[in-house]
C-alpha cells in the first residue's frame, strides 16, 4: 500500500490490518464484444447499465469512471476516512478472493472540504491492462490537492 504524505498524516494513527470489512458493494466480471474481461461495481443485483463496447485503454477508462464510490457521511473527516477505509479494504478483499488472476489498482482519495463543502472520499478501481495505469503510482506525491492511498491488488 502506498500513500502520499497528506494521506500518511491522516492514517498515521490507524492500524489498517484491524479494519472491519463492510461489503456494501459487489463486483461483477463482464466481457465486451471483443471478449475482453472488465469489472464493474454495483450495489444492485441488476447491472444492466454495466455494459460497454470499449476496448483496451478505453475499457480501463470505463472502469475508472464507473467504479466509483463517493463517501460523504459526516462533517468529521476522520469519520469519512474510517468508513472509506472499510469500503476500500472490503473491495481489496473481494478482488483478491474472486479475481486473483487479474491485477487491479485500487485508489482512495480524500478531500478535506471547506466551510461550505463537507469532507469526502472517492474510491475507484480498474484492471491494469498491458501495464497501462490511469494514476502514476510511482509519483504519488504529485497528487498534492488530495490525500491518496493506493494499492495494486494481485500483483
Amino acid at each position: 500500500m502506498i500513500s502520499n504524505s497528506k494521506m500518511k498524516t491522516f492514517i498515521s494513527d490507524i492500524d489498517l490490518s484491524s479494519i472491519a470489512l463492510k461489503n456494501y458493494y459487489s463486483i461483477f466480471e463482464r466481457e465486451n464484444s471483443n471478449n475482453e474481461k472488465y469489472w464493474v461495481i454495483s450495489n444492485e443485483t441488476d447491472c444492466t447499465m454495466c455494459k460497454t463496447s470499449y476496448i483496451g485503454e478505453k475499457l480501463t477508462d470505463f472502469e475508472w469512471k464507473n467504479n466509483e464510490i463517493f463517501v460523504s457521511n459526516s462533517m468529521n473527516i476522520k469519520e469519512v476516512l474510517n468508513l472509506s477505509l472499510k469500503m476500500f479494504m472490503s473491495l481489496k478483499d473481494i478482488l483478491e478472493k474472486n479475481y486473483s488472476y487479474q491485477i487491479f489498482d485500487l485508489i482512495l482519495s480524500l478531500s478535506e472540504g471547506n466551510n461550505d463543502i463537507p469532507p469526502s472520499a472517492v474510491i475507484r478501481f480498474y484492471a491494469v491492462r498491458d501495464d497501462f495505469r490511469i494514476m502514476d503510482l510511482n509519483n504519488i506525491e504529485n497528487y498534492k490537492s488530495e490525500a491518496i492511498l493506493a494499492e495494486t491488488v494481485n500483483a
